[in-house]
């Protein structure tokens, strides 16, 4: 490995690594060496070999292509390999509550999320919609054999799934965060309950409506933290002192775009097979993401605290679309 490919990917590794943990002692445990090499190792003294590369790539998470961040044009990401085993998505839970319990140990961390789709955090506040999207999420894309057959109020969802809720929604309610909306932000799980009305996946009505509810809870949970700026516990129907910031898009988002940043630290997450997500810590990306996030909420109007007409107006629209679903479904 050359002196600058292993001073970048040295440098890779002490973002990458839990902060306030040893590293030198980590790595002498971990490549089976005296801390005394360990340190020749991180000076760029003694070369890394590959087999203790991949060791440390496979430790740390670390994708040996991210190695290519040298050459800018050049992009590593990390996938979920999602499949129809229900412990598939138990595991991209998993990761979900696992990434933004990584990013908020580093200092001063913030989510900006550019939604195309709901964020999916906010499903989790809200059992009925939960129950449904992950039903949707696991029969309709990921073709489940098990959801198959089962209407919506028959399948059994794994403990596994519910087990991992409670600790996304305990971080993300403490997790500072900037979205920003368009009035479609929550027309395709909108789009999503009305196929499954129409196509007879449900037994009944009722629960149709309960979900609908559940949407509803959605918009008052949105709207009061964009008036406090603050984030809103609906569960506890309590203000959280979390910083929050809404802003309202005229222009098409394209797809569900998530920045993790923090003092230290950087990672961007893209949306891929609806629900999906590819992450990546490349340091020219990360710009980039920023870059092109800050300019459209520069292009957007914030909602939070100020401009009470436009945040009543903007909501006024997104609960219209609700209630005309939710009038569909009663005079069927």
């Amino acid at each position: 490995m050359s002196k600058q490919v292993q001073a970048y990917f040295i440098e890779l590794l002490k973002k990458t690594a839990p902060p306030h943990m040893n590293l030198a002692e980590e790595l002498s445990e971990l490549l089976q060496v005296s801390l005394d090499s360990i340190y020749r190792r991180l000076r760029g003294e003694t070369d890394l070999t590959l087999s203790e590369t991949y060791a440390i790539c496979m430790h740390y998470n670390i994708p040996l292509e991210a190695l290519a961040e040298i050459n800018s044009d050049m992009v590593a990401f990390r996938i979920n390999k999602l499949t129809p085993d229900p412990e598939s998505f138990a595991q991209y839970l998993k990761i979900l509550s696992g990434d933004l319990h990584w990013m908020s140990k580093f200092p001063n961390p913030k989510l900006i999320y550019a939604a195309e789709d709901l964020p999916v955090f906010y499903h989790f506040y809200f059992s009925k919609l939960a129950r449904f999207k992950m039903v949707y999420w696991n029969k309709s894309l990921l073709n489940s054999y098990a959801l198959q057959p089962k209407k919506v109020e028959e399948n059994q969802l794994p403990d596994t799934w519910s087990d991992a809720v409670p600790k996304i929604r305990e971080i993300f309610m403490n997790f500072p965060t900037i979205e920003i909306w368009n009035e479609d932000t929550l027309k395709s799980t909108l789009q999503q309950i009305r196929f499954y009305w129409e196509a007879g996946f449900f037994l009944e009505k009722q629960s149709v409506l309960e979900i609908l509810d559940d949407c509803d809870g959605i918009v008052k949970m949105a709207s009061t933290m964009a008036e406090h700026g603050k984030k809103f516990n609906p569960i506890s129907n309590q203000i959280i002192d979390t910083p929050y910031s809404l802003y309202a898009s005229d222009l098409m988002i394209g797809s569900n775009t998530a920045f993790l940043k923090s003092d230290t630290h950087q990672a961007t997450y893209i949306s891929y097979h609806n629900f999906n997500f590819a992450r990546t810590n490349n340091r020219f990306f990360n710009e980039s993401t920023e870059q092109w996030l800050t300019t459209f909420m520069a292009k957007s109007t914030l909602l939070s605290t100020v401009a009470e007409k436009h945040r009543n107006k903007f909501f006024q629209k997104v609960q219209a679309g609700i209630d005309e679903l939710r009038q569909a479904v009663l005079s069927a």
